[in-house]
């Protein structure tokens, strides 16, 4: 498949907005000179494999994903793999698929799954279980030892997910990252898959979550659906 530009475009239009306030930061368009979009080989597999599998309402939230933690760690003076992050990003909810679910959670057959799909590509042992881990953890608590990329990580999807950190990211920063990535009913989507883990399998996180309001924190997130 041929590369999508979106990212670009909106790199793009980040870089162009001037002066954005992140975590009460104000960051520059040289600051943003930071974002990147990856050119390699496990990232063009990943892009294939996201679009492949999920649809639009998940490649989406892929994609924002990636958008959210890199401008966090931009903004909180981070030292992240752009690569990295990008490529878990991209990869995280792919468990939610029927190609990837092996019939445990689905944090872990991602992340098991991304680990061989790394491990194809050439990434070294050490580098690919850091991205597995990443996706594993985006369900779970991520601390500071659990590295950059994996806090990132969790901090992307939780945004997007519940809105968490929502308030420190300049309108200017999230107008283009929602016109170019919508949403797509993506509230109800990802409602709908982590029911469906709740109830096929007991024993996940997933069920935890939603069994202590997960659905409600969902649908009150602060985005329009």
């Amino acid at each position: 498949m041929g590369r999508d530009e979106s990212l670009h475009r909106l790199v793009a239009a980040l870089r162009g907005a001037g002066r954005l306030a992140v975590c009460e930061v104000d960051l520059d368009p040289h600051d943003l000179d930071k974002l990147t979009v990856p050119d390699t080989a496990a990232a063009r597999q990943a892009e294939d494999i996201c679009r492949a599998v999920l649809d639009t309402s998940l490649v989406n939230h892929s994609y924002r994903t990636y958008a959210w933690g890199a401008v966090l760690g931009v903004a909180e003076r981070r030292a992240f793999d752009a690569e990295l992050l990008y490529v878990a990003a991209l990869l995280h909810d792919i468990g939610l698929t029927e190609r990837f679910d092996r019939g445990g959670c689905f944090e872990s057959d991602g992340a098991d799954a991304a680990n061989e799909l790394l491990l194809d590509v050439g990434w070294p042992p050490d580098r690919a279980q850091n991205a597995a881990r990443a996706i594993y953890l985006h369900m779970h608590e991520v601390e500071e030892t659990d590295g950059q990329e994996a806090l990132l990580l969790s901090y992307g999807a939780s945004l997007d997910v519940t809105g968490r950190r929502f308030d420190e990211i300049d309108g200017r920063a999230r107008d283009p990252i929602l016109d170019v990535y919508p949403r797509a009913s993506f509230k109800q989507r990802f409602l709908e898959l982590l029911s469906d883990q709740a109830a096929r399998k007991p024993h996940c996180i997933a069920r935890v979550y939603m069994e202590s309001g997960l659905g409600d924190r969902i649908l009150a997130a602060p985005f329009p659906d």
